[in-house]
């Protein structure tokens, strides 16, 4: 009887595989045009603050999707209040790894820059229309397609890149050893889910997110809807009112849509930066 109700934990299981193995087949996240390109697509997140109601269902996705440590996250919601009673508000400002394209000079964002064990061994990237690009890996490293990615076999748990990140969006994983040093702890950030967009597959935040306030794309593909929300919002030519802290110059790619100035009201300052991400500081 139970059967004929219900589906079973196994078939359940075998649908959710084939409607991730559909997803990533028809390129849930790029275009037919964007697949023939051989250029690397660029990822970026376009977060719309008009839609965020602060349930955290992202952080708790998030959570479950890299099993961080106790006190230690990858994505936050903050929230910015403002106004004076009786005409207060409260914003919800969901926060992560901006991917940061680094400066203009260098194109190497701060975090990647002062890692000891960068630059280190060679690894290629394929692009989706099967051309091989060759970078440097290391500790800590920025991949053709923007993914400022992390290889902890590699880290000494100096720290180094903790302190560099303006946005404090990095911590210690208390549950991961240094590759180099064993006696320290490994680093835990946010990847994009580089595990899932290789599959072709959303980010966990941006498929959990019950109002769709996240979306994610390929900025470089002019059909994607990253690209079509950069364009309406002048996203990135406003890049000094729809990004976190765009002062400190590393070029962010996490983008707001923010007509409620949550931006202007949130002040990211080193105490709260520190609380924000990290369960420790060694």
């Amino acid at each position: 009887m139970e059967k004929e109700k219900g589906i079973s934990r196994r078939g359940a299981i075998k649908v959710v595989g084939t409607l991730a193995a559909g997803a990533a087949a028809s390129g849930v996240l790029g275009t037919a045009e964007a697949a023939g390109r051989k250029k690397a697509p660029r990822w970026v997140m376009v977060i719309d603050i008009r839609r965020c109601t602060g349930v955290r269902a992202c952080v708790v996705a998030c959570k479950a999707e890299y099993d961080t440590p106790l006190g230690a996250w990858n994505t936050v919601v903050r929230e910015v209040e403002s106004g004076k009673y009786p005409d207060v508000k409260k914003d919800f400002l969901p926060r992560l790894c901006n991917h940061c394209e680094g400066n203009e000079k260098e194109g190497v964002p701060p975090c990647v820059k002062i890692c000891p064990e960068y630059p280190a061994g060679r690894k290629e990237y394929i692009t989706p229309a099967g051309k091989k690009i060759r970078y440097r890996g290391g500790a800590t490293y920025k991949r053709p397609d923007g993914m400022i990615l992390l290889d902890n076999s590699l880290c000494i748990g100096c720290g180094k890149c903790i302190d560099a990140c303006p946005y404090g969006a990095r911590a210690f994983n208390k549950k991961l050893k240094a590759g180099k040093d064993p006696s320290k702890n490994g680093i835990t950030k946010c990847s994009f889910c580089q595990h899932r967009v290789d599959k072709g597959v959303e980010p966990s935040c941006v498929n959990t997110c019950p109002t769709s306030s996240r979306v994610f794309g390929d900025i470089n593909d002019p059909n994607s809807e990253v690209s079509k929300l950069a364009k309406e919002f002048k996203l990135m030519e406003r890049s000094n009112e729809t990004t976190i802290l765009p002062e400190a110059g590393t070029r962010p790619q996490i983008y707001y849509i923010d007509e409620k100035n949550a931006l202007g009201n949130y002040k990211l300052t080193k105490e709260n930066k520190t609380d924000e991400f990290k369960a420790e500081i060694k």
